[in-house]
């Protein structure tokens, strides 16, 4: 009988199950893909009682894949950050008490190591886990760096180093500075987007080391260093010049975060991953005195900093494998490795890992998907590699949907949105007309392995993070047109024996554009994660403005559909999903694009006594910033005093106050100007200011 081993992943982000059979992976899945939220997180975290619900439609999922029932799985074993969660997953999961496991804490950082190291080519490596934080161990200590060591499947701890309130952790200290130059996705700071931010920077010589690097290894990230060196940067906030620091969250409250489209920006973001970098070529030297191993697993949120990945080599490693989903994802995997190696005592294999973990869909299903919306008479059947290549031939955006879905956040050849990637400012275009990003974010490429000497100047990347989208080279001319500000490229290495219709596919593109390669960006516009069914492609597709779906062995060309029956699939297909209108609206704010946001709000139906408080203040501030900015529709005087007063209703924090205040700033009542700065310190301002209102009112 085969051995099966269910891990749950319960973060209170990136929730995620993976199945295991007798030692190999054989499904995982993360929670956002099924209920469509972005990091599959809010509601629950929410609650007095610190619930975390178990990624129920993940556990499901990977069961039904696999043809199996919850009962015939041997173990469950159940992990998350912070504490604890096996009560919590006993309440809602039914399963045998005596069939759950969770490690001892703290384990996180564990898990995640496994997470690695299960799936790497190595028998024997160093581990590395470097995340924003792992399990809490009493006296506000949580771990922040750990180092192993495994010669024959069974970790060794080697070194742990814990952060506190004033010692934060590399993730800590990267989210800051993404918060302070306004740079968030699915409403937490993005450290993608300031690693593709920072090559736009340079450095500044008078900016002093952040952090400090103990005899021991150990990196001190200080919090009141950061709050010197950001006040004398950065504007404060109204009344907080003498704001204490006290949590990272305080940072937000105290100082007005920069335009991300600034020099300033750019060059804090540098400075951010110029510090980030130092640090872990520090923890990378120790890790492997430590070890003496030329192998490197790692894991962890900060593992996906691409930009830093690149510079392993040069420390001295001869390969290194990164988790794909090196966040809490991840974590699912190294659950179920975990209880194969430490409980079992099996041993591990070091075959390529593939991570195309979800469940591929039957041509019947796809048709059955394209029929519902309406539109089987647009679709025909085609032989997806020649018909794709030839749509990329003619710079056509393509929306690709084959076989099983990808495991972690990078696409790679199954949900995939490609373009050609020497087409004339193609990165403009797929930015500011399909994925609505900011202008500063890169692309990456899918390519064959036999074109690595054309395409790049250096053989210097390292070979088994090739397959994952994690690699980043310095990319010659043919490349000019997908190139960074800096003149790399991220890139994926395609096998034909992993991938034999994408491959066939980049082939393809080859023969018509001279280069063996595609860009290769995620199948998501509008706020949505990665697609993952066949419904969720073909309404990605309608919501935004890729040219072609190719889809299993039907293709939908867009101009092929009349418009009006877009138009009116788009409202129906927005208003079905799971997305966020006012979370959308600030994400497409955020990225440059205020109209095509005020666009998205006007043409859907706002009643706002339906909404909850967040979505309301996030739509007094939006609609308040527009006003500011006096936009033709929205100068009127009334119209500001109208979303000024609505917010100062509801706002209880600084960073609504600050606007509120701008708003009073700029009228043409001296009293209000006054008002402004009486109510920096008042908590419940609508009230505080018709109180103050009043009063000058009668002092007239």
């Amino acid at each position: 009988m085969p051995t099966y081993i269910l891990g749950v992943s319960m973060s209170n982000h990136d929730r995620s199950a993976a199945l295991m059979k007798d030692g190999e992976i054989i499904s995982a899945i993360s929670e956002e893909r099924l209920d469509r939220r972005k990091k599959s997180d809010g509601f629950y975290a929410k609650n007095d009682r610190e619930i975390v619900l178990p990624p129920l439609a993940s556990i499901t999922y990977v069961l039904q894949q696999s043809g199996i029932e919850l009962n015939q799985v041997d173990f469950l074993v159940c992990g998350r950050s912070i504490k604890s969660c096996k009560k919590e997953l006993l309440k809602y999961v039914p399963i045998g008490k005596e069939k759950v496991i969770e490690a001892d804490i703290p384990s996180h950082h564990l898990m995640h190591a496994y997470s690695a190291y299960g799936v790497s080519p190595f028998y024997e490596s160093a581990v590395l886990v470097i995340d924003e934080q792992g399990h809490h161990v009493g006296d506000g200590r949580f771990e922040k760096v750990t180092l192993y060591h495994s010669k024959d499947s069974k970790l060794e701890l080697i070194k742990s180093f814990y952060g506190d309130t004033n010692n934060l952790s590399l993730g800590m200290f990267y989210d800051i500075f993404a918060a302070l130059i306004g740079l968030s996705e699915a409403g937490v700071p993005s450290a993608g987007k300031l690693m593709g931010l920072a090559p736009y920077g340079k450095k500044r010589e008078y900016w002093g080391s952040l952090l400090d690097i103990s005899r021991n290894g150990d990196i001190h990230i200080n919090l009141a260093r950061l709050d010197a060196f950001f006040s004398n940067i950065l504007p404060f906030r109204k009344g907080m010049e003498e704001k204490s620091i006290n949590s990272i969250q305080d940072f937000l409250y105290k100082y007005v975060p920069v335009d991300w489209n600034t020099q300033l920006a750019f060059d804090l973001a540098f400075k951010a991953q110029e510090e980030l970098e130092k640090a872990i070529e520090a923890i990378s030297l120790l890790l492997m005195g430590l070890t003496d191993s030329n192998n490197l697993s790692y894991a962890g949120g900060v593992a996906l900093n691409c930009t830093a990945n690149s510079k392993f080599k040069s420390h001295g490693w001869e390969d290194v494998f990164i988790q794909p989903a090196a966040t809490d994802d991840g974590v699912a995997i190294g659950l179920c490795y975990y209880c194969w190696i430490e409980r079992l005592g099996r041993k591990k294999s070091c075959q390529l890992f593939n991570p195309f973990l979800g469940k591929s869909y039957s041509n019947d299903e796809i048709c059955s998907s394209i029929d519902k919306l309406g539109l089987l008479k647009y679709a025909v059947t085609v032989n997806p590699s020649e018909s794709g290549a030839a749509f990329l031939g003619e710079e056509k955006v393509v929306g690709w949907f084959q076989g099983g879905s990808e495991w972690g956040p990078r696409a790679l050849g199954a949900r995939s949105i490609l373009a050609s990637p020497v087409q004339p400012l193609v990165v403009d275009k797929i930015n500011k007309n399909i994925k609505y990003r900011e202008s500063f974010r890169p692309f990456g490429v899918s390519i064959v392995p036999e074109e690595h000497s054309k395409i790049f100047e250096k053989n210097t990347y390292v070979k088994s993070l090739s397959p994952y989208m994690l690699n980043l080279a310095k990319a010659k001319g043919v490349l000019k047109e997908v190139r960074h500000v800096d003149g790399t490229v991220r890139f994926q290495e395609v096998k034909k024996e992993v991938q034999p219709l994408y491959f066939s596919l980049i082939k393809n593109v080859g023969d018509i554009i001279g280069v063996n390669a595609v860009l290769n960006t995620s199948f998501n516009v509008m706020g949505e994660p990665l697609v993952e069914t066949p419904e969720d492609a073909v309404r990605q597709f309608l919501l935004s403005n890729i040219d072609v779906l190719i889809i299993g062995n039907y293709c939908i060309e867009k101009d092929k559909i009349p418009e009006k029956d877009i138009l009116s699939l788009k409202k129906s297909l927005f208003d079905s999903s799971a997305v966020n209108l006012m979370r959308l609206v600030m994400s497409l704010e955020a990225a440059g694009f205020s109209n095509e946001a005020l666009t998205l709000l006007e043409e859907h139906t706002i009643d706002l006594e339906d909404w909850n408080n967040r979505d309301k203040e996030m739509y007094y501030s939006f609609m308040l910033r527009q006003a500011l900015k006096k936009n033709e529709q929205y100068k009127k005087k009334s119209q500001v005093e109208v979303y000024r007063n609505e917010l100062m209703k509801m706002m209880n924090y600084p960073t609504g106050a600050s606007l509120v205040l701008e708003a009073m700033e700029h009228s043409n009542d001296k009293n209000d100007v006054e008002i402004a700065t009486l109510l920096s310190g008042v908590a419940n301002q609508y009230d505080a200011y018709k109180f103050f209102k009043s009063l000058y009112s009668n002092k007239k």
